[in-house]
């Protein structure tokens, strides 16, 4: 290979691509379509309800449906903890078209003059675009309905179609929620999924990337830290539920604020030596074109540390409800390790940072089978490797664990309380968890921000949420910061939403509020609600609306996200909350600010 001519078509590859990225960014801020939804509020988080009821003109015939254009670009890419974090590292990236020399490119100087080539191995795969017209709209179908809401066929057994329309006229709450779209066909697509895995580097140091093929086309540039000595300082940021929605790409585009809230994010941490997402990446696995919106968004930050992800029930979800979900979709996206062969709506793995070590979990295990019989967010194997693993990283010498997982345990809003999955597990789950002495629990699924007191296990005879706070000694450090003493018990934290959807925080607005929102907590009294809100030390609903005082509506119209950034260093922790406001698609000062923080120390004496 020609060095100097292979680094001039990486540097025009690079420019390149990096234009795109800036239009990319500048239409999402600026595009007419984005702001014809309004829907939001103004600076500081208020969001008013949108009722403007939908009626798009149809029309008789349907519009031309657009290609799927050909993109050989290496798009859709991500660098992932696979393996020894201290010399290896997982690379994951899309064409179109088979590349047979694909690989990923490594340099510890980013002129990449002492690259280190590793092969990609291609897998094909089928993925499914929602049909457009010639100008990006999708095309839907209005489908005539009996008076039940149900479909009305013809005599060949398909729906009746009253006419068609495109997301170019979409507005308004209801659309918004996700209530309002027709009938959209999809169309399947061959692409390749490539997985490349570096090995041999260096500890403690900063590599750059870049992957593609001398016979196609290469990204531009990323970078990846690899992670050091036990007890050397590290950071890392915790987001979650990016969640995009098709519906809502040309409306008011979710992958936008998901983009934004990475960027302030690493903005904030200045430094993070990776990315921890705890699930729902995109809202409908099926639909390519919510990953190919925010990886594209959230390309440069994707691309500017590791990232660790943990699967979302989202992340395999169907088009179409009643359908089999799309169990293969997260790992086609993400080159993460696959313990136990499991591939079921994602997959769990663990690794090790700076001696801290990291379990993710897959609460997608929730289908009946021999390992599952009670459909459980977890599975039996998985419960035992859970175990297994943190048994082994503790003889290994790990003083800290942390758990991050999607389906949450504690939590603000309704899951946490209500899903089947998650209680056929959550006393089994929570009394391993405090048996094994896990530190922190990072969760998503629930779109509120939550913080609990270091909690240990109880069992369900003597308390519904099998926690209890745990008395521990408390103080405040030369930094300002409480920390907490030498804990024996975990700590759960859900950072909100890194997206627009928003979910009620049913547990501190009274029981009967919460029997009419949430029916199926009714069990509950007022002083079982009471007892679960002390659990907390933080927690509250970030946007100021009015519109959960009458239903729980997973709205999506909010301009309020948030993250968390932590600071690991030997037996101390610092974890900072943080929440951004302001209206991103209409143009106003987007704003971050600290809303909570706390730290831990072990053996302070």
């Amino acid at each position: 290979m020609n060095v100097n001519l292979f680094n001039d078509k990486k540097l025009m590859n690079a420019l390149g691509l990096a234009f795109v990225t800036l239009l990319l960014v500048l239409s999402s801020l600026f595009s007419p379509v984005a702001h014809a939804a309004g829907g939001g509020g103004p600076a500081g988080g208020t969001a008013e309800p949108v009722t403007e009821e939908f009626n798009p003109v149809l029309t008789d015939e349907k519009p031309e449906v657009a290609d799927i254009e050909a993109n050989n670009m290496p798009n859709r890419i991500a660098a992932t903890f696979n393996g020894d974090t201290t010399g290896e590292m997982g690379f994951n990236w899309y064409t179109t078209d088979l590349f047979e020399d694909s690989k990923v490119w490594v340099s510890k100087s980013g002129n990449f003059d002492d690259t280190l080539e590793f092969e990609a191995e291609a897998a094909e795969v089928t993925s499914h675009y929602g049909e457009r017209d010639m100008n990006g709209y999708y095309i839907f179908a209005d489908v005539e309905e009996d008076e039940e809401g149900e479909p009305v066929t013809d005599e060949n057994g398909d729906p009746m179609i009253n006419g068609y329309y495109t997301d170019e006229q979409a507005h308004g709450g209801d659309w918004m929620y996700g209530r309002e779209y027709g009938q959209l066909d999809l169309i399947d697509v061959q692409e390749y999924s490539y997985k490349a895995h570096a090995t041999g580097l260096e500890p403690n140091t900063t590599y750059y990337y870049q992957v593609g093929s001398e016979s196609g086309e290469i990204s531009e540039t990323g970078q990846f830290k690899t992670s050091g000595e036990d007890g050397d300082p590290f950071k890392f940021v915790h987001y979650t539920d990016t969640q995009n929605a098709f519906w809502n790409e040309n409306v008011r585009n979710e992958a936008a604020f998901g983009a934004d809230t990475l960027m302030r994010a690493l903005e904030t941490a200045g430094d993070a030596d990776f990315v921890l997402h705890t699930g729902d990446v995109v809202e409908i696995a099926e639909i390519e074109d919510e990953w190919v919106d925010i990886f594209e968004r959230s390309r440069p930050y994707f691309m500017s540390a590791a990232m660790a992800v943990a699967p979302g029930n989202h992340d395999e979800y169907a088009l179409n409800w009643a359908d089999e979900p799309f169990t293969e979709k997260f790992n086609e996206h993400f080159n993460v390790p696959v313990t136990n062969d499991a591939v079921d709506g994602g997959s769990y793995y663990s690794f090790d940072y700076n001696g801290v070590h990291f379990v993710t979990l897959n609460t997608n295990d929730n289908k009946e089978s021999e390992d599952n019989p009670n459909e459980g967010a977890i599975g039996e194997e998985q419960m035992d490797w859970i175990r297994e693993d943190i048994d082994e990283a503790r003889a290994n010498g790990a003083e800290w664990v942390v758990l991050n997982y999607h389906k949450p345990l504690y939590s603000k809003s309704y899951h946490s309380l209500q899903d089947d999955d998650v209680q056929e597990i959550r006393e089994e789950l929570t009394a391993l968890i405090d048996e094994l002495d896990v530190d922190l629990a990072l969760q998503g699924h629930d779109h509120v921000i939550s913080r609990t007191h270091s909690l240990t296990h109880v069992p369900s005879d003597e308390n519904f949420s099998n926690g209890v706070v745990e008395e521990v000694e408390t103080f405040v450090g030369d930094n300002g910061v409480k920390y907490i003493d030498d804990p024996e018990g975990t700590t759960y934290i859900l950072p909100n939403t890194g997206g627009t959807k928003e979910y009620d925080d049913v547990y501190s607005k009274g029981v009967e509020h919460l029997h009419e929102v949430r029916p199926e907590l009714d069990w509950m009294t007022q002083e079982d609600m009471d007892y679960y809100n002390s659990l907390f030390a933080y927690g509250n609903q970030p946007q100021d609306t009015d519109a959960f005082e009458d239903s729980h509506a997973n709205n999506r119209d909010s301009d309020v996200q948030n993250f968390a950034v932590y600071e690991m260093e030997g037996d101390e922790l610092i974890v900072s909350m943080y929440q951004i406001e302001g209206e991103l698609l209409e143009g106003e000062e987007r704003t971050v600010h600290l809303v909570d923080q706390f730290g831990i120390v072990k053996d302070s004496e």
